[in-house]
């Protein structure tokens, strides 16, 4: 299996029966959000699921396994991200079909309306920067794509009464829910993330449901640290520690 990692990448462990991800040793990885977006979604093995901006491919990974999906798509503009996810999906055994292209291109490759469940952990920050490290950028700004056009795209793949889940910065949350409404994606479901209980907000994790009527259930808080800095009982079952 070695033979699947090149010179300057590592294979990390996510911590569920032997799952691992192929990661850069310098260069953007996967974090915390990642993981609890994939324990926020929800899917249906007959689901037709696809995870959009999905860098290394970790979330589509975790969710499809999580939920025994058999027909999951992973959707990653940058040629060298998706090239590690395919060999990702290869190492863990997962038939997951990576599609090296732009977003907007996806709804022809897929189809209009062919999808169940969408994922999506997107670029957070709004004004796109150069950076010497391009992947990082892109990843992390939204020089490649926005909330507006994954909004967009991802009514666009969704079939009536499909499913939107999405991890995003809580300052962005005005932003985010405009775009949904916007698209016919209303908001469902929403987590507020704290660091600690004693810090603000700094992370949302939120459903929209495509064609459903206005309501939106608030969940209780999710808290990821102690005060003294170690890891709450909810964090350590979402990372599979207990």
């Amino acid at each position: 299996m070695n033979s699947l990692l090149k010179n300057d990448e590592v294979l990390d462990d996510l911590e569920l029966d032997g799952l691992k991800v192929i990661q850069k040793k310098s260069g953007y990885k996967f974090s915390t959000d990642s993981v609890l977006l994939s324990n926020f979604a929800k899917a249906k093995p007959s689901d037709v699921y696809v995870d959009i901006c999905s860098g290394s491919g970790v979330i589509a990974i975790l969710t499809s396994y999580k939920n025994s999906v058999k027909t999951c798509y992973a959707v990653e503009i940058q040629s060298e991200m998706a090239d590690m996810a395919r060999r990702s999906m290869e190492y863990n055994n997962l038939y997951i079909q990576v599609l090296n292209e732009d977003l907007k291109d996806s709804v022809k490759t897929l189809g209009a309306e062919s999808v169940d469940v969408i994922t999506v952990n997107p670029p957070y920050n709004a004004v796109g920067k150069p950076s010497e490290q391009d992947e990082i950028a892109v990843a992390t700004h939204e020089i490649k794509t926005n909330l507006a056009e994954i909004a967009e795209t991802s009514s666009k793949l969704l079939r009536f009464g499909g499913k939107l889940f999405m991890v995003h910065r809580s300052d962005r949350l005005a932003d985010i829910i405009f775009e949904l409404k916007s698209h016919g994606l209303e908001p469902k479901v929403l987590r507020v993330v704290y660091p600690k209980a004693s810090k603000e907000p700094n992370l949302i994790l939120i459903e929209a449901k495509k064609g459903a009527k206005s309501g939106i259930k608030v969940l209780s808080p999710l808290i990821l640290m102690n005060e003294d800095g170690t890891e709450t009982e909810e964090l350590k079952i979402i990372y599979n520690r207990k």
